[in-house]
């Protein structure tokens, strides 16, 4: 027996033990700064790194400081698809962060946001940076599926009590379309794509979905808010097609992340519009090589409310030309039917202290779209 024992013993001292943590190295090829960055961490590699079960967390370490992470399941089937987490990169910098496995994570306020909104059935989203919305119902008034903006002077949420205060009637109402020193909602979207909505474009003309017909909530934070919507083609348009399209914000960012995909379009020859509403007193800026477009003026007619820019950006290889019509300026971008389209686009607000001049704001547009010709790279290997 006691030969046995032993036996059991030198066996299981001979298993390898799980992997307590493992390494995520960053490295930014881009021969500029980055302010900023959301860094992307396939889950199956870490959980691979650290022979995960499901029930198993993880936290993030920076020599000493442990980083605010979040999990996210985009297909919804309950299983982790990437770990996301923040930091800031000097031009050609590489960062090594430990990822471990923890029994607990402090808690921690989410810095986004995004909700169904009833009775208006909105989809509305936010950051500590800015704020946005797309129509869900007629209780929206006469508008389709472009993106309204809310600016912020704030960095709390500020969605709940907008929407709270402007359902009351009459003397009670909190408008939202006024500023009481949070921020408003001064943009005009109407029938348009506003501050960066997207439409099909055949025949010089856009073939703009209604309401969405469904959605998800992906994800709420803390550092990441996303969801997904889907359309179908209404009496409106005389193309017929479905629509769906996946929006993400991160925290300290005021550029969406918007992946579109466009099905059952009959004519292949039809291309995706990205549009900016066009507005009075504003000016438009733009720079093909970079891939970027903006739209920079006024918020509304009171010169203090201060000045609103909005933009788009896509990758280079994705922009064909850049078009107008009566009510937008549009970047046409190349696709086809099944395939998708992933673009950025935005806003930003002079009094929100992030963006003084129309020189700030478009060259935060530039260096976005530099960065995104140089991604950056990410590597999981075992701890030594």
């Amino acid at each position: 027996m006691k030969t046995l024992i032993v036996g059991l013993v030198a066996f299981f001292l001979a298993l390898p033990l799980a992997a307590q943590q493992c390494f995520v190295t960053v490295t930014n090829p881009a021969p500029f700064d980055r302010a900023l960055e959301t860094i992307e961490v396939s889950w199956q590699d870490v959980q691979a790194a650290l022979s995960l079960s499901p029930q198993d967390r993880v936290g993030v370490i920076r020599g000493q400081e442990t980083l605010v992470s979040q999990t996210i399941d985009y297909d919804g089937d309950g299983v982790a698809d990437v770990l996301i987490f923040q930091s800031s990169f000097r031009a050609k910098e590489q960062q090594r962060f430990v990822v471990k496995r923890v029994s607990n994570m402090p808690k921690v306020d989410s810095i986004t946001d995004a909700k169904f909104v009833v009775p208006r059935k909105d989809v509305a989203w936010e950051n500590d940076r800015i704020a946005y919305r797309i129509y869900g119902g007629p209780l929206a008034g006469d508008v389709r599926d472009g993106i309204d903006v809310w600016v912020k002077r704030v960095r709390y949420h500020v969605i709940d009590k907008w929407y709270h205060g402007d359902s009351f009637r009459g003397a009670q109402r909190i408008s939202y379309h006024v500023d009481h020193g949070e921020g408003a909602d001064f943009f005009l979207v109407g029938r348009s794509l506003g501050g960066g909505g997207c439409a099909l474009w055949k025949d010089s003309a856009l073939h703009q979905a209604g309401f969405f017909t469904s959605h998800r909530i992906i994800a709420t934070g803390p550092i990441r808010a996303m969801f997904r919507v889907a359309y179908e083609s209404d009496s409106a348009s005389t193309l017929s097609f479905k629509a769906e399209k996946t929006y993400t914000l991160d925290a300290g960012m005021n550029l969406n992340k918007i992946d579109v995909q466009y099905s059952g379009i009959v004519d292949s020859e039809a291309e995706i519009a990205i549009g900016l509403v066009r507005r009075k007193n504003t000016v438009r800026y733009a720079n093909g090589n970079e891939g970027w477009l903006s739209l920079w003026g006024s918020v509304d007619d009171d010169s203090a409310n201060g000045s609103l820019g909005i933009g788009i950006v896509v990758q280079r290889n994705s922009l064909r030309r850049m078009e107008e019509d009566s009510t937008h300026y549009l970047i046409i971008a190349s696709s086809s039917p099944g395939k998708r389209l992933a673009y950025y686009a935005g806003a930003g607000w002079t009094q929100s202290g992030d963006f003084p001049s129309v020189e700030d704001w478009n060259n935060y547009l530039s260096r976005f779209a530099q960065g995104l010709q140089y991604p950056i790279q990410v590597r999981v290997s075992s701890a030594k």
